[in-house]
């Protein structure tokens, strides 16, 4: 279930992408394996669409993470993903800065094909 948004500069090329989204699957899906459905969308941004500090294409944008997750998980587990998804991230991108956000939900309050994940499980 977990769904997560990918704000990163343009320029990387597909095959480091399809590093980087295998190495964030298996982290999310080690975690949350039930149901096997990781999403990750990358979201390219070119210099002039990015302000940070306050000026506009002044620099790459830094890479910012928004995931989506269940409600529940230990904070060891939520080290251990953030630390690989981290280590993709920096394997691909080179820059600093990396932030994520991370939205739980119970599962209750998620559907999946019109059915709530909390009866499914």
């Amino acid at each position: 279930m977990p769904v997560g948004y990918l704000d990163v500069p343009t320029g990387v090329g597909v095959d480091k992408k399809r590093e980087l989204v295998k190495a964030a699957y298996d982290a999310l899906h080690e975690a949350w394996p039930v149901p096997d459905d990781v999403r990750i969308f990358l979201r390219e941004w070119p210099l002039d669409s990015v302000s940070q500090n306050g000026l506009l294409g002044s620099e790459p944008a830094r890479p910012v993470f928004m995931v989506h997750i269940p409600l529940g998980a230990d904070p060891d587990t939520k080290r251990k993903v953030l630390k690989k998804i981290n280590a993709a991230v920096a394997d691909a991108y080179r820059l600093p800065d990396f932030m994520t956000f991370m939205q739980e939900y119970p599962l209750d309050m998620v559907a999946h094909d019109g059915d709530l994940l909390a009866d499914l499980t």
